[in-house]
């Protein structure tokens, strides 16, 4: 789905502002499965926590277009907290917005 290929996008744009690691880091943490799972946890954790508090645009079924404040998103990645949410409707103070209900979520860095 184009939500999840967006959440990579954004993993891979985070990654750039994390010291970049050195070659001889990389054989070590490839030689091993588990190793390299845990790397990329790490590093989505990474991502995810330097996105909290940033301003977030959500595009969902229907071209409706919503806006807030990221806040965090659950460990299955499928459902993203938002503050302040605005909606066509209404704003909502807090919301949990449904990952597979999103066409895209994009960020201003």
């Amino acid at each position: 789905s184009s939500s999840l290929v967006n959440i990579y996008q954004l993993i891979v744009v985070s990654r750039l502002n994390m010291d970049v690691q050195t070659m001889e880091e990389v054989p070590k943490k490839a030689s091993d499965p588990q190793d390299c799972r845990a790397d990329l946890r790490e590093r989505f954790l990474w991502a995810v926590t330097s996105l909290i508090g940033k301003d977030v645009t959500i595009t969902m079924h229907e071209n409706i277009t919503t806006n807030g404040v990221f806040r965090g998103i659950d460990k299955d990645v499928l459902s993203v907290q938002v503050q302040n949410l605005k909606t066509p409707a209404i704003i909502y103070p807090w919301a949990m917005v449904r990952v597979p209900d999103c066409f895209s979520i994009r960020f201003k860095l």
